[in-house]
């Protein structure tokens, strides 16, 4: 690629973010007018009607620059793919907005996700191999399919769980885009590389109107999406046209997004055991536990933002430092945060 399409893409990333910024501005008119609202109730936060659904903005501003950055690619693979993306993720931008004015039941959510996960695996997006710390990657062969399932649902839904702060969503999916840019721009992984640089410039400037006290919430929409983008990125290193990254597919994004994914985790278990529908929503997520110790709502976000910088600086060491001492420093950070999340959590799963 000659340096005429390095700046093409600069400017690009330049062009998105300010028509982020200029959009999600309109966006907040326009949910105004139309009572795009976002009402308080008893599982909410906020006292006032807030406009919601803003992650369409980004979202397809998202996949209007990707199908930009295609003009100038010579490989034909990474053209296909990105247009699986924009299909996949035009489904998802329609399954946030039905869910965002109509309220869907969570069986319709989950049964949308799952078809929209099976055609991921029919397009080519499926986890194939699971990487090995101490030698060669493990091939799951006849458990690629529903791991893959499994995978999109607990990232998709993991990202939804955790938006229930102002910009918090955002910033840790900024975080983690910057870490994927790393590993793509070293491993030359352009697919990787053009999607988390494009993610990184609308959400900041969604999160100019999206961080405490917002003027504007993502809604399912957004939440879907950044989960459905993430999820697809973390295993395109599985195809064999990708070098290098596939060394390191799933646990990059495992270990950044790691919060998000716990605090699903956790959430399921916690609703089994105490007999409630997995899919009730409630006010008993890691974020509403630490408000309830006291801790201001914008303490508490850029409390998550910190740990996801320190878990993403910790992923960086995945290409400097030897596999088996990274997998020492996981396991050890991995079983604190455990701990950690059992303390926070203990009423609710020994009482």
């Amino acid at each position: 690629m000659n340096d005429a399409f390095i700046w093409y893409y600069v400017l690009l990333c330049g062009l998105l973010f300010f028509s982020s910024v200029f959009l999600t501005k309109l966006f907040i008119k326009y949910s105004a007018v139309h009572k795009i609202l976002a009402l308080p109730n008893e599982r909410t936060l906020h006292k006032s009607p807030i406009p919601t659904g803003g992650g369409i903005v980004f979202a397809l501003l998202h996949i209007i620059f990707l199908l930009l950055a295609i003009y100038g690619l010579d490989e034909n693979f990474i053209k296909e793919s990105i247009y699986k993306l924009c299909f996949g993720g035009l489904l998802v931008v329609i399954l946030g907005v039905l869910d965002d004015k109509h309220a869907l039941k969570a069986k319709q959510k989950l049964f949308f996700q799952i078809l929209i996960a099976l055609l991921m695996i029919f397009l080519g997006f499926n986890i194939t191999q699971v990487t090995n710390p101490l030698g060669n990657p493990f091939y799951i062969n006849y458990l690629s399919f529903p791991i893959t399932i499994l995978w999109y649902l607990l990232v998709m839904n993991a990202i939804n769980l955790i938006d229930g702060l102002d910009g918090l969503a955002a910033g840790i999916t900024i975080i983690t885009c910057l870490v994927l840019l790393f590993f793509s721009y070293h491993f030359k992984n352009f697919l990787v590389f053009i999607n988390s640089a494009f993610l990184v410039c609308t959400l900041l400037g969604f999160l100019r109107y999206n961080y405490s006290p917002a003027k504007l919430f993502m809604g399912d929409t957004g939440s879907l999406f950044i989960g459905y983008l993430i999820a697809s990125l973390a295993i395109a290193g599985n195809e064999t046209q990708f070098k290098g990254l596939t060394t390191f597919t799933l646990l990059v994004p495992l270990t950044v997004i790691f919060i998000p994914l716990i605090d699903a985790l956790f959430t399921v278990i916690r609703r089994l055991k105490n007999r409630q529908y997995i899919f009730q929503a409630d006010k008993k997520h890691l974020h509403h536990k630490l408000l309830d110790k006291g801790f201001s709502h914008k303490t508490v976000t850029l409390i998550c933002w910190f740990t996801t910088l320190i878990l993403g600086l910790i992923a960086l060491g995945y290409i400097f430092v030897d596999k088996q001492i990274m997998l020492f420093i996981l396991a050890f950070i991995g079983i604190i945060m455990l701990i950690l999340f059992f303390y926070i959590y203990k009423k609710e799963l020994f009482k």
